[in-house]
């Protein structure tokens, strides 16, 4: 790949990456100022209860984009685990593995819809009416809900079509089409806001957005695909299975996830009432957002890492990974001293309802949020290796948060739900991976972060030693 579509994957990323969770942030101004408390209380319930119903798509995502990035660096096998070792000289790509895989995602693909549909119209119902005041119009918050739900249910059905096209190197593709649902999502939700339709507009918004953003997916998709072969059902189940392998591991993974960092909005919700879950979700959101767009550099590079792993470029993956850290660090530092300094002043300015939490509740939060960002820079670069080593260590520290949270809330409050979230972190997760990840590169952070800014500046970094450093 040349340097300049290097530059240019990476702008769409980062435009790609600042609306998938920077249109939310956008959006809130017109939603603080629109909405009363309750309003935006629920606002965040609907949020927290479709990225809970997405643990469904448990790691299927990433494990398709890395699977299909193997299969176009010329593998001709897939394993369960360990990266293929069976490699076409030029870099080939089997058809009849990639039709397999297609398919496989697909299937897999039907059932995440299904499920998640079946969980957010019943559970996730039920949920909503539990926590809604008095004083909300069920009616009118049932209606933007379905609406909501089914938005996501429709981005469960062609979510396949993103990891397909990441994987094969399509990162422009695959982030135009996040452009395009997240930029709609925002214009049509201002819109919706403008006209007084409130959380009904905004349940109307999300399920056009999600409709038009698969159109122009499965237009890209059929845009650059390869003629492929038909495949046996039994071909195809074999693929579903090795999929499953990692997908399952990460799945659990992006449970604990879940309970570490949107967890503590369903219990504020269910103990100090969504006028106070509010302010907490507005601020998880944001400090999220911020994390999100600085992590950007890894989904762009993450094609890349899976193919020097799996040619075992060792100096690549130094100066990718040191790269990645730099600007991902960087980024989400600046931003939060930005938030800290005038996060209330801009929302004051902007006649908001809801305020951020206090000083000193932010900068704790914003410190957890920046040892996060951290070690799950560290775990996606380890699950290049097609291995997926936290899976225990991410779920039982989501558990630990979750259980640490339900006591500490009602002596504590917000105070209480965040100690429970940086104290259980900064026991393990904080530091093991980001070691375990710099001794599988085999140098230290120092050699580390010297060739990943000779990367960021566009210079050739000098050789570390080869391979027989690196860990097997």
């Amino acid at each position: 790949m040349s340097a300049v579509n290097q530059r240019s994957d990476l702008r769409w990323g980062y435009l790609a990456q600042a609306l998938n969770v920077g249109a939310g942030l956008l959006l809130l101004p017109a939603v603080v100022r629109s909405l009363p408390s309750e309003d935006v209380g629920i606002w965040f319930v609907f949020i927290t209860l479709t990225s809970l119903a997405q643990l469904l798509e448990l790691g299927f995502l990433p494990t398709i984009a890395r699977n299909t990035a193997y299969l176009f660096a010329g593998a001709r096998s897939l394993t369960g685990q360990g990266v293929p070792t069976d490699m076409h000289a030029t870099g080939q790509v089997d058809p009849a593995l990639l039709a397999d895989l297609t398919q496989a995602a697909r299937r897999i693909y039907q059932w995440v819809a299904l499920l998640g549909g079946l969980i957010l119209m019943t559970a996730g119902s039920l949920y909503v009416l539990s926590v809604m005041t008095p004083t909300q119009d069920r009616s009118l918050v049932l209606g933007a809900w379905w609406l909501y739900a089914a938005g996501n249910i429709c981005n469960f059905y062609y979510g396949y079509v993103n990891g397909l096209l990441q994987g094969r190197g399509d990162v422009a593709s695959a982030n135009q089409v996040v452009i395009v649902t997240r930029a709609s999502m925002l214009v049509a939700g201002i819109l919706a806001l403008s006209v007084g339709s409130g959380l009904l507009g905004l349940g109307a918004a999300t399920f056009l957005a999600s409709v038009s953003g698969r159109f122009v997916a499965m237009r890209f998709f059929r845009r650059g695909a390869i003629a492929l072969p038909e495949r046996s059902r039994e071909t195809i189940q074999r693929t579903v299975k090795l999929l499953w392998h990692n997908a399952s591991r990460l799945g659990v993974v992006q449970l604990g996830a879940f309970l570490i960092q949107r967890a503590n909005v369903l219990v504020a919700s269910s103990f100090l009432g969504v006028s106070a879950a509010a302010s907490l979700g507005l601020t998880v959101t944001i400090l999220m957002t911020l994390s999100g767009v600085a992590a950007v550099i890894l989904q762009v590079r993450m094609p890349r890492l899976a193919s020097a792993q799996a040619t075992r470029d060792v100096n690549s993956l130094r100066g990718l990974y040191g790269e990645i850290w730099l600007i991902a660090c960087g980024a989400f530092f600046a931003g939060l001293l930005i938030l800290v300094v005038a996060g209330n002043w801009i929302l004051q300015s902007l006649h908001s309802k809801t305020l951020l939490l206090p000083t000193p509740l932010l900068c704790l939060l914003g410190v957890i949020m920046l040892l996060e960002l951290n070690h799950s820079l560290a775990a996606g670069y380890l699950t290049t290796r097609n291995h997926v080593p936290f899976v225990r260590a991410g779920l039982l520290s989501g558990v630990l948060i979750c259980l640490t949270s339900l006591a500490l809330v009602k002596p504590f409050g917000v105070a209480g739900l965040i100690a429970a979230q940086g104290v259980v972190q900064l026991a393990y997760n904080n530091w093991k991976w980001p070691r375990e990840a710099r001794l599988d590169l085999g140098v230290s952070w120092g050699e580390l972060l010297t060739q990943g800014l000779h990367r960021a500046l566009g210079r050739q970094a000098p050789h570390a030693d080869g391979p027989q450093n690196i860990r097997p």
